[in-house]
């Protein structure tokens, strides 16, 4: 349904409890380098599975979209682990991290990060760059530990609930509006709550001297201009341009691609994250 209504491919593409864990390269976080390392990490009593790869500050950290496992991303990690390390994880539920709680709140999403990247020994400071639910989701982190975080990319992030209600859901039939709010109360692919996510993240300002980059998709992104997807797009792009412009120093981009830009467009990826990095 997301991050325009009508648009497929987070949500119904879940891979959790699918994938088996890859084998350890190393036996002690703090003994070798980060490059080939790909383990489960204990984060208070359950496991989340991280892999990194290459060498290089700042470390890039990857978070992937609604039901999708941190490989989902690995075109971003090819891209980069030359020169900087790269950091993925599966989310609790997802893939071969272990099973949580539901449905999953911002507080609890983002101690699960801090968590892994501290008991995964993995060196800050941090480029978070997140796709679609991840776009949120990077947001959201930003805001809770802004001292870890040297910039943010997000890429077709799903829209803050209270905009999206106030402006997409103008072009939603009473039923679509319906389907939308138990989408965001969590019955979703990930039984994520973006209410209380866009909670955190409307709820307190994006932090300053933090380079932040918005990549959207337009409009080819959805089947029709007819359906969901098209009917809502404006909203959804004004929505983007207004969320860049909270940021101190934000930068949008609008690119014609299909939904996984990282997939479709890569280096219209690569040039934000490079924006970024260069700031």
């Amino acid at each position: 349904m997301h991050p325009v209504a009508g648009c497929s491919d987070d949500t119904g593409s879940s891979d959790s409890g699918t994938t088996s864990p890859e084998t350890s390269v190393r036996t002690s976080p703090s003994a070798d380098p980060l490059d080939g390392y790909s383990r489960a990490v204990d984060v208070g009593g359950r496991s989340l599975h991280l892999t990194c790869s290459g060498e290089g500050a700042p470390t890039l950290v990857l978070e992937s979209g609604e039901g999708q496992p941190g490989d989902s991303l690995d075109a971003i990690r090819t891209a980069y682990e030359d020169a900087h390390v790269v950091c993925s994880y599966d989310r609790a539920n997802v893939g071969a991290s272990d099973a949580a709680p539901t449905p999953r709140k911002a507080e609890t999403l983002t101690n699960d990060l801090h968590e892994l990247l501290r008991e995964g020994d993995v060196p800050g400071d941090y480029v978070l760059v997140g796709h679609s639910a991840g776009g949120l989701l990077v947001q959201a982190y930003a805001r809770a530990h802004p001292d870890e975080v040297a910039g943010v990319v997000a890429l077709n992030p799903v829209p803050p609930l209270p905009a999206w209600s106030a402006l997409g859901f103008r072009e939603m039939s009473p039923p679509e509006r319906a389907a939308e709010r138990t989408y965001y109360s969590g019955d979703n692919g990930e039984s994520l709550d973006y209410r209380d996510v866009s909670d955190a993240v409307v709820g307190s300002p994006a932090p300053r001297g933090v380079p932040f980059h918005l990549v959207i998709s337009t409009i080819a992104q959805c089947a029709s201009p007819e359906d969901i997807c098209g009917r809502t797009y404006p909203a959804y792009e004004a929505i983007m341009r207004a969320v860049s412009r909270q940021w101190p120093g934000g930068r949008f981009t609008e690119v014609k691609s299909g939904h996984e830009i990282h997939v479709s467009d890569l280096s219209a990826v690569q040039a934000a994250v490079d924006d970024v990095l260069s700031r």
